[in-house]
């Protein structure tokens, strides 16, 4: 009987590692191809498609990447694009992170009537992504004055519900306690938010702004839209005028996802704890 229990738990343990290293190749598997195929020739990645084994062409690849200039005056280069990317990115996490706390905040701490309602239409806008509604957002933009510009890049995406919603729960679950030693102790709401909320929402905070620097990072089909300055290209957008199926193509994609692979690496252990939450 001891035997059986034995070889069962073997056998279970063994499937759960089998599982967890399929999973493993799945999700790693498209990145390794990525990297090997940007080491590559145009002309082997045209005739043999994407390679799994790296070859001897990263040096060139990545030399015609950082030398790469391209539109009517030259002004999409590698650089330029990595710029814009970041300053998009960092701001839509940002302002998204603070946005979102500050209203899951009025939700659960202040006595307001409706609240809840305000909080399902907060739930809501989950059902609308911004490409739902892009005729109305660029027609607001425009009329802002705010085309060609990094503001009108970034302000349409702030509006985060899955932000609200993951601070919301997570203030519902702070004891009462605190805000009665925070009233007993004369404090008012902003130095409740300020000395309390804040120091105690540093991990939720650092997952949400991972998420939405992701966000920001992989945002296409807007900057495509609001913008026709060759200087507000993104990388993402650049992959496209590079080729996606040459080398250099391949190796501005490598460049592409560094920035989000090292933001996650700085953040994850804030990000792990909040999701384990």
């Amino acid at each position: 009987m001891a035997m059986d229990v034995a070889g069962y738990s073997r056998t279970r343990g063994l499937l759960a590692h089998a599982v967890l290293c399929a999973g493993l190749v799945f999700m790693l598997g498209p990145i390794v191809v990525i990297i090997a195929s940007s080491t590559h020739l145009t002309s082997t990645l045209q005739q043999q498609g994407l390679q799994w084994l790296p070859s001897n062409q990263a040096i060139q690849n990545y030399g015609r990447i950082f030398s790469y200039e391209a539109g009517f005056t030259d002004q999409i280069t590698p650089l330029g694009m990595l710029k814009n990317s970041l300053i998009i990115a960092t701001s839509v996490a940002a302002l998204t992170t603070i946005l979102s706390l500050l209203t899951a905040y009025a939700i659960v701490f202040f006595r307001m009537p409706g609240k809840h309602v305000v909080f399902w239409f907060v739930l809501v806008t989950l059902l609308f992504p911004l490409e739902s509604r892009f005729v109305n957002t660029f027609s607001v933009t425009a009329s802002l004055g705010l085309i060609n510009t990094h503001v009108g890049m970034v302000l349409p995406v702030l509006a985060a519900a899955l932000g609200t919603l993951f601070f919301r729960q997570y203030f519902l679950t702070l004891p009462k306690e605190l805000i009665e030693a925070a009233s007993l102790d004369g404090a008012g709401p902003f130095r409740f938010l300020k000395d309390i909320v804040i120091p105690l929402s540093f991990s939720r905070a650092g997952a949400i702004f991972v998420i939405a620097f992701m966000i920001g990072w992989n945002q296409y089909l807007w900057p495509l839209m609001i913008s026709t300055d060759d200087s507000l290209y993104t990388l993402v957008r650049g992959i496209r005028l590079v080729g996606q199926e040459s080398g250099p193509g391949m190796a501005l994609i490598v460049i592409t996802i560094l920035p989000p692979f090292l933001l996650l690496l700085v953040f994850q252990r804030w990000f792990f704890r909040s999701l384990a939450d």
